[in-house]
Order: structure tokens, then C-alpha cells, then sequence
């Protein structure tokens, strides 16, 4: 601001010639006045300074100058949630609520000797650069600048059972961030952190057979990669604790150990094997009026809103994080804003963040996933294992090559559900080589948040959202809650 707090403080005298006469009116009264009367005076002027300052705080309702242009490569865009205008610079890729001022035109006299320039680097009088020569600054505008506060920070990193549960909870709104083009290069820091979930739901009519044991190949997988089983949660419903059973706050818990202390060169890994489902969306943000579920042992379902609250936006820029879903309903499990076919399609109300997060899901959205692959005799989920063996395959292959061969597989084994890619940046995929420790990509998101560009009315017509893969899971709670009551019985 052109004033400093302390000046907007004091008194200023009044511009309007007439307001300007009552000004030295009342000064002259208060030189008669008692002391208390000119303190009462002066907290007036301190209140209105105050509220004025205030008011400049507020970056609400910016109207845009009639007589001032933008300068090349500057946009202006409207704000749907407040209103008002805010600024994007497409070269730099960052973003302002001031509007930007151009710089000016350049003089066409010497500014050494005043002499009239001819076009020249240099005076032909003096010698000196001309102002052609020599870049005019452009004046800088100051920006309410929006501090994004990364919650991986808040989270202090310590061990998984001395996590508290907090369900993080990102509002619709979005702030502006530090953008890096995708060739910067991250060096991967070494520290490797995982959490592999997989649950069979014993003793109810949705039991499956394969979950965990496709925690266990992926942990296998993981050791390859070098990741350390000291730094993996595992949870799973044949567990003995309590605080390893897949429970929701255990989940929730989990991938709030995972982000915590999250920095630039980390490698994360999520996998979850279970249930999926879906539930009626009331807030008008999902394309389809449903929001993605998955399913805990205790049935309290967790939805793609807080799995990405708690999972993806936290993370910081260069930090990478894997993640697979093979269960029904996942193609947005995680609610990425970004899907691929055959190119990088948005959608129409994105949720955007500043990590590196990919998601493998087992289908789409309106499909279901197999439990039902054999892998070395033993029963696993087609997702997992089609994953596992296109990763054995082959390495450093491109991703258009990791992504046929990954369907190749479910293809070959008799699956029809199609696996779907989606990430929180819209990197280049057809020269870029799939890694899971390797080949971070930078935020390219000028803003990061929740974005509702329009109301999305909700899908009445769920019927058939209990059907398929994932069919009985509403008459599979009760044999749930049963199994929840027998937990409690063997645990207390």
C-alpha cells in the first residue's frame, strides 16, 4: 500500500475545498475545546483510518481500469466464488489481484545529452544506450499475496500409532501457487513411505478372497523399489491390533501419517484392495451427481472428498505420490483433476494441488473391478496383479507403453473393466518413462483448490449403484456390523 499503518493513522486533511473549510472550522474549535474532546477526535480518525485499511485488505470486487491496458501475456479472469477479478500472467504462469500496469513507452531522446535518437543501440552525439537499448521496468503492483499453507507441514512425522486422526477438510475456494515448468529437474531426497490396505471383509456376504494378498505382492513389489518395511503401514482385517485393522479413522490416520513432513524428493505409495461404492454428491462438484467411496471394514465409507483433502492436497510441489485403487467405483477415487484419453482431459469442476499424485484405478467410475486373478496360486485382484506383472514386464517403459500393456493383461485374463489413469498435473505422457521412485514433475497449477465453475445437479437414479462388483453392499452391512461388534468383543 502507498501508506505505511502508522501514517493511515493519522489524521489527512481533506481534498474537497468545502469538506477543507470545516476541516480548519473544527481545528479551530478544538483549540478551545478540552484535551478529552481532542482525544475523542483523534480516536475518530484512528477508527476511520482503520476502517479504510481494512477495506484495502479486502481483494473484493476489483473493478478493471477502462484506460489502462493489460500488458502482453496478462489475462483477466473473474473469481465465481466472490466476484471479483483477479489477473494471470500466461508467460510466468502466476497470478495477481492487482491489475498489472504496462510498462511504458519509451522515450525517443537521449537521456544523456537530450539529443533525438535515430534508432541505435547507442547516441551517435554521447555514446550513451539509448532507451530503446535499454528495457523500461514495469512498476511493480503489489499483490495481496495468499500464504498457501501446506498441511503435510502442519503434521508433525512420527510414528503411525502416535498419529492423532484428523479429518482435513478443504473448503470450496482455491489460492494462488508457485508454478516450474515440467522440465526441472527433481532430485528424488531417498525417503520412501507406503501404505498398503486391503480388506476381505470376513464373515459377511460381501467377503472377498484376494485383498490381501494383494497387499502382500505390492509390498513385495515395493521391497524391490527399495522401499524399507519399517516404512510401511499395513492394514489389513486378519490383523491382531486394533490399530492395524482398516477401520475409517485408522485409513484416515494412515494418509495423514503418509503426507506428514512431506518435502521435495519424497517417494509415496497408496494401495488400497476392498470394496468401492458410491454415494449421492449434494454440494453440485462431481460431473456424474456421485461421489466415489471406498469401504472400510467398519462400513463408515470414506469418499473421494476427504481422500483427497487428506492425501493429495497436502502434499507440497516435488513430491511425488502413487497411488492404486482396485476396487469398484475408482476411476476418480481420489478425485485428481485431470483424467487421460489419449490426452489430458479437465474436469469441469477441478480440485487442484501442488503435488506429483497418480492414480492407477482399477475402472471407472461406472464400473466394477475383479477380485477373482490368480497369481502363483493364489487369488488376487485383477488390478493389482495386471499392474504388478506390466511393472515386472519390462523397465523404464514409456507410459503409453506401461498403460496398453496394463490393460493388454486384464484383457488376456478375461476382464472387461478398464483401467483409467489420472493425475493432479497434465505432464507429457508420451515421452515421459514410468517410475515409482523416479521422474517427479513439478506443480504446474497457477492455483490450487477447489474449483466450482458450475452447479452440478445430483444423479436421483442410483439403483443400479448397487449392482456389479460391488453389489450387496448395502445388505452387507448388517453382517458388517455384526463383524464390527465381534471386533470390538475380541479386542476390548
Amino acid at each position: 500500500h502507498a501508506y505505511g499503518y502508522a501514517q493511515l493513522l493519522e489524521p489527512q486533511h481533506p481534498q474537497h475545498p468545502q469538506q477543507h473549510q470545516q476541516h480548519q472550522q473544527m481545528q479551530q474549535q478544538d483549540q478551545h475545546q478540552p484535551q478529552q474532546h481532542q482525544q475523542q477526535m483523534q480516536q475518530g480518525y484512528a477508527a476511520n483510518a482503520a476502517a479504510a485499511f481494512n477495506q484495502q485488505q479486502r481483494p473484493t470486487q476489483h473493478q478493471p481500469s477502462q484506460s489502462v491496458q493489460l500488458p502482453p501475456g496478462w489475462e483477466r479472469k473473474v473469481d465465481p466464488g466472490s466476484g471479483s477479478a483477479f489477473y494471470i500472467n500466461h508467460a510466468t504462469k502466476t497470478t495477481q489481484w492487482e491489475q498489472p500496469i504496462p510498462a511504458a513507452a519509451p522515450s525517443k531522446f537521449c537521456p544523456g545529452c537530450g539529443a533525438k535518437g535515430t534508432g541505435a543501440k547507442f547516441c551517435a552525439n554521447c555514446g550513451a544506450p539509448t532507451p530503446a537499448a535499454t528495457p523500461q521496468a514495469v512498476p511493480a503492483v503489489q499483490q495481496h499475496q495468499q500464504q498457501l499453507v501446506v498441511a503435510s507441514q502442519m503434521w508433525k512425522p512420527q510414528n503411525y500409532t502416535e498419529m492423532q486422526m484428523h479429518n482435513y477438510h478443504v473448503e470450496v475456494g482455491y489460492q494462488q501457487a508457485q508454478t516450474q515448468p515440467e522440465s526441472t529437474s527433481i532430485i528424488a531426497s531417498g525417503r520412501k513411505k507406503a501404505v498398503l490396505i486391503g480388506i476381505n471383509y470376513f464373515g459377511t456376504s460381501s467377503e472377498l478372497r484376494g485383498c490381501i494378498n494383494d497387499v502382500q505382492n505390492m509390498r513385495e513389489l515395493l521391497q524391490s523399489e527399495g522401499f524399507k518395511h519399517s516404512d510401511m503401514v499395513i492394514l489389513t482385517d486378519d490383523s491382531r491390533e486394533r490399530q492395524f485393522m482398516p477401520t475409517r479413522d485408522n485409513i484416515l490416520r494412515a494418509c495423514q501419517w503418509l503426507v506428514a513432513g512431506a518435502q521435495r524428493g519424497d517417494v509415496l505409495f497408496f494401495h488400497f484392495s476392498g470394496h468401492g461404492s458410491q454415494q449421492e454428491d449434494d454440494t453440485g462438484m462431481e460431473a456424474d451427481g456421485m461421489n466415489e467411496t471406498i469401504c472400510p471394514v467398519d462400513m463408515r465409507q470414506i469418499i473421494d472428498d476427504e481422500l483427497w483433502s487428506n492425501l493429495v492436497y497436502p502434499l507440497p510441489t516435488g513430491v511425488r505420490l502413487t497411488a492404486i485403487m482396485d476396487c469398484c467405483h475408482s476411476g476418480t477415487g481420489l478425485d485428481l483433476p485431470f483424467d487421460w484419453h489419449s490426452g489430458w482431459r479437465e474436469d469441469e469442476n477441478p480440485s487442484h494441488s501442488c503435488g506429483d499424485v497418480q492414480l492407477f484405478s482399477g475402472c471407472q467410475d461406472d464400473q466394477t473391478s475383479s477380485d477373482g486373478d490368480v497369481e502363483r496360486f493364489k487369488i488376487g485382484g485383477a488390478m493389482t496383479n495386471a499392474f504388478i506383472r506390466a511393472y515386472k514386464a519390462q523397465p523404464f517403459q514409456p507410459y503409453p507403453d506401461f498403460l496398453e500393456r496394463l490393460r493388454h493383461n486384464l484383457r488376456k485374463a478375461g476382464f472387461s473393466q478398464r483401467p483409467q489413469l489420472s493425475s493432479s498435473q497434465p505432464f507429457h505422457v508420451g515421452d515421459k518413462v514410468f517410475s515409482l521412485t523416479d521422474g517427479i514433475v513439478p506443480n504446474q497449477n497457477a492455483q490450487v483448490g477447489r474449483m466450482q465453475r458450475r452447479k452440478i445437479r445430483p444423479n436421483r437414479n442410483i439403483s443400479s449403484f448397487f449392482g456389479g462388483g460391488s453389489g450387496g453392499m448395502v445388505q452387507a452391512a448388517v453382517g458388517v456390523g455384526m463383524g464390527v461388534l465381534l471386533m470390538d468383543a475380541l479386542f476390548d
